[in-house]
């Protein structure tokens, strides 16, 4: 008898992570990449689409909270509603992932698929000692990145 479980992996759906986007993205020549935390100051979204239209580019976030569960919560629903107006504000074509599990890499592949131009990352200001024990995913982006990384606070 077989259950879910049993299935072979290749058969199961790969949920997808992209929670919102812009009808023409999938044509978007261009590509700036966002990392975006629920904590980030306005700037962040600010320089993420200046350095868009700068580019001419699209915009593909990545949003992710300060605490480190993944399921969708208000407050993060929330955020991607906020996140989408003001892309579509701007009349940049838009992407927007919901954080996987490991915020880092998601960044960086996101930015090596669509050969981004820039790479823009929320941070936040942490310890020396708090980063030995936790890491630190922007400074992983930051070291293995193959394009432009600004960070803003």
């Amino acid at each position: 008898m077989s259950d879910f479980y049993s299935k072979p992996a290749r058969l199961m759906p790969e949920p997808s992570l992209r929670v919102s986007a812009s009808a023409g993205i999938d044509r978007a020549a261009r590509t700036v990449v966002l990392g975006h935390r629920s904590d980030a100051s306005p700037r962040v979204m600010r320089e993420a689409i200046a350095a868009a239209e700068r580019e001419k580019a699209a915009l593909r976030v990545v949003v992710y909270a300060s605490d480190s569960t993944t399921s969708p919560t208000a407050s993060r629903i929330e955020m991607v509603k906020e996140v989408s107006r003001q892309i579509i504000d701007a009349g940049i074509e838009f992407e927007i992932q919901r954080a996987g599990d490991d915020v880092a890499n998601q960044v960086l592949e996101l930015a090596e698929e669509h050969d981004a131009r820039l790479i823009v990352l929320a941070t936040r200001r942490r310890s020396p000692v708090m980063k030995l024990f936790l890491g630190s995913s922007a400074q992983r982006v930051i070291l293995e990145a193959d394009c432009p990384v600004l960070t803003v606070k």
